[in-house]
């Protein structure tokens, strides 16, 4: 992928925020980022910041503490979880 083709899928992904090159996502959102080659993809899960340069982008986890360093060309996706519902009915419970 191309960086202007991951840039319009974070502009158009709900939880996140923009702020020159670097991306925010919201408290409660949950984004994952899928990086390798079709069928062999490897994600990135709980990204709480992106920074984008020329060359690559900077994804930071929370869930693992740790910095990913990838090339556009390896980046096949993402996907943006909502914050869960909670108090919601649910059947079986009252």
């Amino acid at each position: 992928m191309e960086r202007p083709t991951f840039e319009a899928m974070l502009e158009a992904a709900a939880g996140v925020e923009r702020k020159g090159d670097e991306y925010t996502v919201e408290d409660g959102y949950s984004l994952s980022v899928y990086i390798g080659q079709p069928g062999q993809a490897m994600e990135v899960s709980e990204v709480a910041t992106l920074k984008l340069s020329a060359a690559f982008c900077e994804a930071t986890s929370r869930e693992h503490h740790s910095a990913y360093f990838i090339e556009y060309s390896s980046l096949h996706g993402l996907c943006v979880r909502p914050p869960s519902g909670g108090g919601g009915r649910r059947a079986g419970f009252s």
